[in-house]
């Protein structure tokens, strides 16, 4: 069964990148808060080929019943860095909650670490 399903795809003409919005189809609660949605953009491929979509949502289910303590919206727009082993390899998300939602997650970059 899968547990994302793609809901939207589309262009931004003003950041010259594709996002896929995708909703959650089980229980995904982060920092206490139940997300519905996770957008992705293509930022990452531009020096991280390696990475996928797939892989970005496989790492985020990790996020599940995660804490982040200094995790708090204050209404802008730095992200908030996650690191995450994916077969045995350190990665670090680079994601944010979209227009001040606590639902939404928008992952903007992900790459391993060397």
């Amino acid at each position: 069964m899968p547990l994302f399903k793609l809901i939207k795809k589309e262009f931004s003409d003003e950041f010259k990148e594709w996002w896929w919005t995708y909703e959650c189809l089980f229980e995904l609660i982060f920092n206490k808060q139940i997300i519905n949605k996770i957008t992705i953009t293509d930022y990452y491929q531009k020096n991280h080929p390696e990475v996928t979509d797939d892989l970005i949502l496989e790492m985020l289910t990790k996020l599940n019943r995660e804490i982040l303590e200094a995790m708090e919206y204050n209404g802008n727009r730095k992200p908030y860095e996650w690191e995450v082993f994916h077969q045995y390899k350190p990665y670090r998300l680079f994601f944010w909650f979209k227009d001040g939602t606590t639902n939404h997650l928008w992952v903007r970059n992900c790459h391993r670490i060397d």
